[in-house]
């Protein structure tokens, strides 16, 4: 008997094992560790393969890595110490959270989750309740009639909240990509991406997302995917140059391409971009047509006078 209870007690253990072993390898699935990488190389011609498809990437031309370059917490980017390629770079957060069940977007808490995390963000309802995902970059409803916070706190129907990270730069360029140190749905994941001409509108707190997409210059959304080089990361399509770019969770008003709604959270690592080049595309001065004329005239009658004097 007490054989029987030694070898059931050493199944049950295996078994228990093998579940925890499971449980957590699940869970690692969705929590890739941030990487730093370096693009010192780019140009060189004694770069690998492996260098020659990180440089050619999207991020490879100027990318701004936030834990290894830091952050300055600002909408206006003219005083921040944080430099890339001689553009002044600086962060700020938003969300549409002016009360829990409200659409208007108002500032929010950027934070810094850890080196190895990087970046997320906490918004006014997320101060109710702790999830996964409170502290990353989500579109992430935990009041959804039904759910065990609903039941808890009483509130149901509670309007979903967006975040949105403003990347603010001293002179205009365009956002090439970006890549995420941890994301909540490996397998379906989208980030959505807009241009602002300025920031009235975002920072006014009486609009929506639908309000500050209207006056916006451009806006998409893309799928955020696994790459063996760079975790996971998003490529931009964009061809338009501005100072101020928000990206953030997945909101259809950005840009509809199918995805799950509900389920995008990420944290930011690394952004993309490339620097617009100004040219002078001024017409050449002229003389005025009219003026040229009058001048003429002026010289005639001037030559006549002289004649008929003489005469």
């Amino acid at each position: 008997m007490r054989l029987l209870d030694k070898t059931f007690s050493s199944k049950t253990v295996l078994l228990l094992s093998i579940a925890l072993v499971s449980t957590l390898s699940a869970n690692l699935a969705f929590a890739t560790s941030y990487k730093k990488h370096d693009y010192s190389y780019c140009g060189s011609s004694g770069s690998s393969n492996t260098q020659s498809k990180q440089c050619n990437s999207p991020l490879g031309e100027y990318t701004y890595d936030l834990v290894d370059d830091g952050v300055y917490n600002s909408v206006n980017p003219d005083n921040s110490p944080v430099e890339i390629d001689g553009v002044n770079i600086s962060l700020s957060a938003f969300s549409d959270t002016n009360n829990v069940s409200g659409e208007t977007v108002v500032a929010a808490s950027l934070q810094k989750i850890s080196n190895t995390w990087a970046y997320g963000i906490t918004n006014n309802d997320e101060a109710y309740y702790n999830g996964n995902a409170d502290h990353a970059i989500d579109n992430i409803n935990y009041y959804y009639e039904g759910s065990r916070a609903a039941y808890k706190s009483g509130m149901t129907n509670v309007e979903r909240d967006y975040d949105f990270v403003l990347l603010s730069f001293d002179s205009a360029v365009t956002l090439t990509g970006a890549s995420f140190s941890w994301l909540y749905s490996s397998n379906d994941s989208q980030v959505s991406v807009a241009a602002l001409s300025d920031t009235s509108a975002l920072t006014s707190g009486v609009n929506t997302w639908s309000d500050i997409v209207a006056d916006a210059l451009t806006s998409a959304s893309y799928d955020i995917e696994n790459c063996d080089y760079l975790e996971h990361r998003a490529d931009f399509a964009f061809t338009e140059s501005a100072q101020y770019w928000l990206v953030g969770a997945y909101n259809t008003v950005f840009g509809n391409i199918g995805g799950y709604i509900g389920n995008d959270a990420f944290k930011l690592a690394n952004v993309g971009f490339s620097v617009s080049e100004t040219t002078d595309n001024s017409p050449p001065t002229a003389v005025s047509e009219p003026g040229t004329i009058g001048l003429l005239m002026a010289c005639s009658i001037f030559v006549m006078w002289r004649r008929k004097k003489t005469i």
